[in-house]
């Protein structure tokens, strides 16, 4: 097979790829899901490349290769591999060619499409569909996962946040217990009064049986109060600890997996905590009650008549059943629901957060008729759901009015026949009607660990995602220059962005990148401060450090970066600037903006530094936030400052207060100004680097840039001619 890397699109069903790729997985004995392989796959509304799965495919721990190959290299092969085809209309598709085999003595090849499912394709009908010969072929290496792996690893998750609670569980269940015993006192009670007690007019043991009760009535009620005390205090303590878990985890991941997801959708996950508690709270006392009621229900029907508990051992093993099996279709139903509140809420925040594009252009019918939309599919679900259960409540009740009344006529047949007693008709029935409960409950426990299992499930999807910071061992504590060699990026699966890029730069100087809108500026940045590894090429720090091998919070701790979008938290503007050292330092803070020039441009604003910005700043200008992004970039005292179009909102009196504060400091760091208004390099800037079309193909001094055909000397030829 002759390698090949070439980005084939797909242009037939968008998750085709990905379904190729988790039916290779899965033949190998690991699992995925195709949200995640969308993910590492970059497949979008137009589907993935055939680059997508090979990068996807690296990640999951397999040997992946792009290859041009014939028939006759196929059947050598005889792995399972994916091919790129053509099917109705032209359209590229990709399907999984599972080995060759022989069919009425001719060769043919196993062929799983994720349209049409599993097939036999003899050698001729592959031919013809298969007309690009690309082929991406993948084989398990070691750090392939299995599914076992992978459960494994789930399951001691689960045990390692469920540690802390065995002690207030445990004491829960063994409350459970006591509580279920105590709750058959009144039908035994009952039967001995009615059957005994009155019959016989033995005040003495009226009075006694009465205050029995009464004890134990209210040690019950005594032993309820504490479990649900403890359950409540385990359901703190359990959200607690496994929010801040999954807070913390998602903070450490790294930059690529927030770009790939709405905010919504990880708010969702969040919510998911009280379903899991849910399910931990029912297994832990209420699993064990109903068991207990069960077995101690059923042995005092037998006591006082074998037939109805004969009957009722009949009987219940059918109730079971028929409410178990509602379990699937509660579970989809819930399933549902999940995913679309997921979408539902990210819609919200998503329509919230454009709020003034919509008002601006009169959309708000459209995203309006969008929303309604998107939740009546969510409602379409619970309403799904909710049909279910009514059904469901439906078939209960009526096995339960027909299961009470058979054992009422037989239980009164038996009394009036001088075969039973009053009394102990009365318990055999307060016993029965106490056991379908207690098995319906059973039969449903499978609904919230399911639901449990599928937010376990969510959650891990995320925890088991490596964070950016891996232990490294050269730490790094000043910068003297960098010095970018040749590097290419690209975002999984798309053509290539940033090709052989270089350029350097050292402390005492300002260097500026300048390009056309998409030719890879901002890119850059995001690959300086650590947040997209390149593909090929290298980042040297002070002349033989690679960038990979320093630990990102170190190198953070070097760099201040001025994004093109700027965030601005709702709080004050001291609060955006230092965060929380403003109640610890007020003084260096103080002097910080004296020594740097901010402080008219912060006394200027309505409350000096104690301004509220609003949410996202909508209280503040555009070159506002800028001010700001610069002040909490330089306060940080970076060894490198990254600009990305850091002046482009600001008036000309603030850029210029800009440009003379970055001349006074750039002795003690190294600037990368990244803009296009090219008007303020001039005199500014040790080198202008030109990046055109994701490569530079030039740079130079102003003057030297001047000399040539450039974008550069294109603007000052058209400032001049104007």
């Amino acid at each position: 097979m002759k390698k090949t890397y070439k980005v084939i699109p797909q242009q037939g069903q968008t998750d085709c790829g990905v379904a190729c790729l988790l039916s290779v997985i899965q033949h190998y004995g690991g699992t995925d899901t195709l949200e995640n392989l969308r993910r590492l796959s970059g497949t979008n509304v137009t589907g993935t490349t055939l680059l997508g799965l090979y990068q996807a495919a690296r990640q999951l721990g397999m040997d992946a290769e792009g290859c041009e190959a014939d028939v006759a290299a196929l059947i050598a092969h005889n792995q399972p591999c994916i091919l790129n085809v053509v099917i109705e209309d032209n359209l590229e598709h990709y399907v999984v060619c599972f080995g060759n085999s022989l069919k009425q003595g001719q060769p043919g090849f196993i062929i799983g499409d994720p349209a049409n499912g599993m097939k036999y394709l003899s050698q001729e009908e592959l031919e013809s569909i298969w007309r690009s010969k690309a082929v991406l072929t993948l084989t398990p290496n070691l750090l392939f996962k299995k599914a076992a792996d992978i459960d494994n690893a789930r399951i001691s998750w689960v045990k390692s946040l469920l540690k802390s609670d065995v002690p207030l569980l445990s004491i829960a269940a063994a409350l459970g217990i006591g509580i279920a015993g105590m709750g058959l006192v009144m039908s035994l009670f009952s039967q001995r009064l009615i059957d005994d007690i009155i019959p016989h007019r033995n005040f003495t043991k009226l009075y006694t049986g009465i205050a029995l009760v009464f004890i134990l009535l209210m040690s019950k009620e005594g032993l309820s109060y504490l479990r649900q005390y403890f359950l409540l205090r385990q359901s703190k303590d359990f959200n607690i600890r496994i929010i801040d878990f999954f807070y913390r985890h998602l903070l450490g991941l790294p930059k690529p997996f927030f770009d790939t997801r709405k905010i919504g959708e990880l708010t969702a996950r969040l919510n998911d905590t009280s379903r899991i508690q849910k399910a931990i709270s029912q297994l832990a006392g209420n699993v064990i009650i109903d068991t207990l009621i069960v077995i101690v229900s059923a042995i005092f029907i037998f006591t006082y008549s074998w037939q109805t508990g004969v009957f009722c051992m009949l009987a219940m093993p059918v109730f079971f059943f028929l409410i178990y099996s509602y379990n699937r279709s509660i579970s989809d139903g819930q399933r549902s629901i999940m995913s679309s509140y997921a979408l539902t809420e990210g819609n919200y925040i998503s329509t919230l957060r454009g709020i003034e594009p919509i008002k601006n252009y009169n959309k708000q019918s459209l995203f309006q008729r969008m929303n309604a939309t998107i939740y009546k599919h969510y409602q379409d679900n619970v309403f799904s759901l909710g049909r279910i259960q009514i059904r469901l409540s439906f078939m209960a009740n009526f096995f339960s009015v027909l299961f009470i009344t058979t054992i009422l006529c037989y239980t009164s047949y038996e009394v009036l026949h001088g075969r039973l007693k009053t009394g102990e008709l009365m318990a055999v029935l307060t016993m029965a009607v106490s056991l379908l409960p207690s098995v319906a409950n059973l039969a449903l426990i499978a609904i919230p660990i399911n639901e449990a299992k599928i937010a376990f499930n969510r959650m891990f999807e995320f925890t088991a995602i490596e964070p950016e910071e891996v232990d490294k061992i050269n730490q790094l504590h000043f910068l003297e220059q960098l010095q970018v060699l040749h590097i290419s990026f690209r975002f999984t699966g798309r053509k290539l962005i940033l090709k052989n890029t270089s350029f350097h730069v050292a402390k005492g100087e300002i260097i500026a990148i300048i390009g056309e809108n998409g030719s890879g500026k901002s890119t850059l940045t995001q690959i300086l401060q650590g947040h997209y590894p390149v593909e090929t090429g290298n980042i040297l720090v002070n002349g033989s450090l690679p960038l990979g091998e320093v630990p990102l919070s170190a190198w953070r701790r070097l760099i201040g970066v001025v994004p093109q979008n700027i965030h601005i938290f709702n709080g004050t503007v001291l609060e955006n600037i230092v965060f929380d050292d403003g109640v610890r330092d007020p003084q260096a803070i103080t002097a910080f903006l004296d020594q740097y020039g901010f402080s008219p441009f912060i006394k200027s604003l309505p409350q000096s530094f104690m301004t509220l910005v609003g949410e996202e700043g909508i209280n503040l200008s555009g070159g506002q936030k800028q001010m700001i992004a610069l002040a909490r970039a330089l306060y940080h005292n970076p060894e490198l400052l990254i600009l990305d179009e850091a002046t482009a909102e600001m008036d000309k009196s603030s850029e210029q207060f800009v440009l003379r504060l970055l001349t006074e400091l750039k002795s003690k760091m190294a600037v990368i100004f990244i803009t296009h208004r090219l008007h303020v390099l001039k005199s500014f800037c040790n080198r202008i680097y030109i990046l055109d079309n994701g490569t530079i193909k030039t740079s130079g001094s102003h003057h030297t840039l001047l000399e040539s055909d450039n974008l550069y000397s294109e603007y000052w030829k058209d400032l001049a001619h104007a």
